[in-house]
């Protein structure tokens, strides 16, 4: 599927300021600035330290400490753009001087970064002491230049130990003629009297102009005057009158670039706000620090709720690891905090504005939701984003702009490009590479609980050095690179299936009841908690528990009766021989529900009756109040993220 673009790429170049434009006009010269051709999605965004020196390392590491240092050199006192564009896992087109010149990326056959440098490029770092290049003979040079392979009978000399799909250099007569990747080591193509030993990727050549004199973010900022201005000024236009109809309007602030500038932008306005932060539990010691920075800044108290009833590894025992498929651990650990902040230090408030860091280029999912739109997980919420349309080249820009640095989270500067829990699924491979070397101690407490799970299961390797825990599903890219590789990986339940894993069996076939209508069985696979369960089922209908024969009944608004028994064994019954198994599952639901129950507390602000409440962390029922519409499990994230109950197994 073709890659779209999430939004207008508004990006330009300045040839005769050398400098990035926000729009086509520039405000230091007054030229008009070509558009940059941004490969889609279009989230282009400055390189920061971590990342040149990542750069400077791999040009030593792949070809030695003097390219590096005409690398290092080249560009010296120079703004670098990434622009993230689809692959694997992270990869970055790499920006100079308005051109791309190489791409910087996470290869998971290599488990690390690499860089692929485009021909220009290649040809600015050569010589003949670079390691990674390949001579060959003049017959093979028009071939090659016009996309060819380079096969091994052409190859007249090898430098330096080429390893299997490494970036290199093709040579011929002293001149760089292309780049590509190695389809052989460099032994196997002096051994192999035919067959390909590099597939070109790089040949055009590509005109790269000389800096005319330092670049800076004060240049760039002269440069983009009036069009930061007209796009702060439109933010905050919005703010103000988005904000009309809402006595209580709040910030989300999460620690990243994106709630950092709309925080801002809410301050610059003549809105009243407070800063709000829901702490997962699962945020890095940094994001810790600059929310605590930011409240003495902005001279607020930040207004924290943590879910002190809920456990992520806890939750990760019972489910395994969250997927990018189902992320089950979002809405508990991040919209129950926010639940719980607005109504305590809200309650008389019937909706809050909530300005949030939320832009279109950074999701499909985000690009096609309206700038205002109302939360369906947090009722009181009403979710608005002045910095929808933004790209993260912008949000930097006004961060720079505004003297904001020195309080940019600074992961950003390790090389991170999001800030968030850093178990997160939808993490790259690269963020974990990262996080290796940033906070061993965080990774190794996922990686040892993800270490048991594959040793349990025989998994490969590759369960956690490539990262499959973090799909329920595979993407196709992904099963190739494992087909390519031969590796055996077959996807079972997601949960690490534990002894006390529940698990409900039911019949197939509902049967004639003795009692009247028909009947359908359920039995689970481990005794059940009806004190426990108890505290739930009204949802469902008028309980009755009888200890004298440890059995609880439970009979709907019809009349029809359900027997549940220590045991496990559950007897489901109805007038409609149609309708039994949906009641059945949603008996099954309603258990498993309640016995995993960690008291997030989502159900309790979504239920319009008011009939549900919190005691000693699980979930209770006024039973006087509730109605039986069953709407408060479709809110609880613990069966919103298992809807595939996979935890009900169907007799056959």
């Amino acid at each position: 599927m073709k890659i779209p673009y999430l939004g207008k790429v508004r990006l330009h170049w300045c040839d005769y300021c050398q400098v990035p434009l926000i729009r086509k006009h520039c405000s230091t010269c007054g030229n008009s600035g070509q558009k940059l051709k941004v490969t889609p999605p279009g989230d282009i965004r400055p390189a920061f330290d971590g990342d040149v020196s990542r750069l400077i390392k791999l040009v030593e590491i792949q070809y030695g400490a003097e390219s590096a240092n005409i690398f290092r050199n080249m560009i010296k006192n120079q703004i670098l753009l990434l622009n993230k564009v689809p692959y694997i896992d992270r990869m970055d087109e790499i920006y100079y001087l308005g051109k791309t010149i190489g791409l910087l990326r996470f290869n998971p056959l290599k488990e690390d970064f690499e860089l692929l440098p485009k021909l220009a490029l290649a040809r600015k770092l050569w010589h003949k002491n670079t390691s990674h290049w390949i001579e060959v003979d003049i017959g093979a040079r028009e071939p090659i230049k016009k996309g060819a392979s380079v096969l091994t009978p052409g190859i007249t000399k090898i430098h330096g130990e080429i390893n299997l799909n490494d970036p290199t250099m093709i040579v011929c007569r002293d001149e760089v003629i292309a780049v590509g990747l190695a389809k052989m080591d460099s032994r196997t193509m002096l051994n192999s009297p035919r067959g390909i030993a590099i597939k070109t990727k790089y040949r055009k050549e590509l005109f790269l102009p000389e800096p005319l004199s330092h670049s800076s973010w004060k240049k760039i900022i002269e440069a983009n005057h009036q069009s930061l201005t007209d796009i702060e000024d439109e933010a905050i236009n919005f703010i103000e009158k988005s904000a009309q109809n809402f006595k209580e309007v709040v910030v989300a602030y999460s620690g990243g670039k994106d709630s950092l500038a709309t925080l801002n932008l809410v301050a610059q306005s003549d809105v009243p706000y407070e800063i709000i932060f829901a702490d997962t539990g699962l945020e890095y010691p940094e994001t810790l620090e600059n929310v605590e920075l930011i409240g003495k800044n902005y001279g607020r108290k930040v207004l924290v709720d943590e879910n002190e009833t809920w456990d992520f590894w806890d939750r990760f025992e019972q489910f395994g690891p969250p997927t990018r498929n189902s992320r089950w651990c979002c809405k508990s650990a991040k919209l129950a905090p926010v639940n719980s902040i607005l109504e305590k230090n809200f309650p008389d408030a019937g909706q809050v504005l909530t300005f949030l860091g939320k832009r279109r280029y950074e999701s499909l999912g985000r690009s096609q939701e309206p700038r205002i739109s109302q939360n369906p997980w947090i009722p009181k919420q009403v979710s608005a984003s002045p910095i929808n349309n933004w790209n993260a080249f912008e949000v930097y820009l006004y961060i720079k702009a505004r003297d904001l640095m020195e309080l940019l989270n600074p992961l950003y500067n390790k090389g991170f490009i999001r800030i968030g829990c850093w178990v997160c699924p939808a993490s790259s491979l690269a963020d974990f590479s990262i996080m290796e070397k940033t906070h061993p101690n965080l990774l190794n407490k996922l990686n040892s609980r993800l270490a048991r799970i594959k040793s349990g299961r025989n998994f490969p390797r590759q369960y956690i050095s490539w990262g499959l825990w973090r799909w329920k599903l595979l993407p196709s890219k992904v099963l190739k690179l494992l087909k390519g590789k031969n590796i055996d990986y077959k996807i079972k339940n997601s949960s690490s299936e534990s002894s006390s894993h529940l698990q409900f069996f039911i019949t197939q076939s509902p049967s004639p009841c003795i009692l009247g209508g028909f009947s359908s069985y359920i039995s689970a696979n481990q005794l059940l908690e009806l004190e426990l369960v108890d505290q739930l089922l009204p949802i469902i209908g008028k309980t009755n528990f009888n200890e004298e024969l440890d059995v609880l009944y439970c009979t709907d608004s019809k009349g029809c009766r359900t027997d549940l028994f220590r045991d496990g064994s559950v007897i489901v019954r109805d007038d409609s021989k149609d309708i039994l198994e949906i009641k059945a599952v949603d008996f099954a639901k309603t258990i498993f529900r309640i016995t995993f129950c960690d008291g997030c507390g989502i159900c309790t602000f979504n239920c319009e009756e008011e009939a549900l409440f919190l005691e000693s962390g699980k979930i209770n029922v006024y039973s006087e109040k509730c109605i039986h519409c069953m709407k408060c499990n479709s809110f609880c994230p613990l069966l919103r993220y298992r809807s595939d109950t996979s935890y009900v197994i169907k007799d056959d």
